[in-house]
C-alpha cells in the first residue's frame, strides 16, 4: 500500500505577458522557453512534492489561467476548489503591479480568500538601482494580498522560482491538514 496523497489545487493569475507560463515551465521542467504560446483560456500541469517533515506526498494541480481580460468570464469555473493563487507581476511593466488587487478581487469574489504567494517576475529585466517595485510598494500589496511570501523571480534563468511552489505548499499544507 502506498503513501497517502493530498491533492492541492492552484491557480497562477497575472495580466498577460508577466511570464506565468514560463515560470510553470521553469519549476516543472527547469527551462526557459522563450517563445511560450499565449495561454488560451487555462491550461494545467501536475507535479508530486515531498515537504520535510511531512510524511505524505503532496500533489499539485497548477492552473495556469489566461490574463487577459476577455477571458474573465472563462477563470471564473476555474477558481473554484482552488486551494492556493499565485499572483504574478512583472517587475519591469508598474502597470501589471497595479493590477494585482484586480485580480485578488476577482480571485476572492469566486473563490473567497486563499493562501497565496505575491511573485514579482522578471528580475533579469531590471537593474536593482532602478526596479519598478520599491520595498514600501511590495509590502502594501503583501498587506492587501495577506500574501504568505513575497518573492522576486526570474523564469528566464530559475532565481527564487522553487521557493514560490515550497512556500505555498507549506502554507497550504499547514491551513487545510490542521
Amino acid at each position: 500500500m502506498g503513501a497517502k496523497t493530498n491533492l492541492f489545487k492552484i491557480c497562477i493569475v497575472g495580466d498577460h505577458g508577466v511570464g506565468k507560463s514560463t515560470l510553470l515551465h521553469q519549476y516543472l521542467e527547469r527551462r526557459f522557453i522563450s517563445n511560450v504560446q499565449s495561454t488560451i483560456g487555462s491550461n494545467f500541469f501536475v507535479k508530486r512534492v515531498k515537504l520535510p517533515n511531512v510524511k505524505n506526498y503532496i500533489t499539485l494541480q497548477i492552473w495556469d489561467l489566461a490574463g487577459q481580460d476577455h477571458f474573465r468570464w472563462v477563470r471564473q469555473a476555474f477558481y473554484k476548489g482552488a486551494k492556493g493563487i499565485v499572483y504574478v507581476f512583472d517587475l519591469s511593466r508598474k502597470d501589471t503591479r497595479e493590477h494585482i488587487e484586480v485580480w485578488k478581487e476577482e480571485v476572492e469574489r469566486a473563490a473567497g480568500f486563499l493562501p497565496n504567494v505575491l511573485v514579482g517576475n522578471k528580475l533579469d529585466l531590471v537593474n536593482s538601482s532602478v526596479k519598478n517595485t520599491p520595498d514600501e510598494i511590495a509590502n502594501d500589496l503583501i498587506r492587501a494580498l495577506k500574501s504568505c511570501l513575497y518573492t522576486e523571480t526570474s523564469a528566464k534563468i530559475g532565481t527564487g522560482v522553487d521557493n514560490v511552489f515550497f512556500k505555498l505548499t507549506t502554507e497550504m499544507n499547514r491551513s487545510f491538514n490542521r
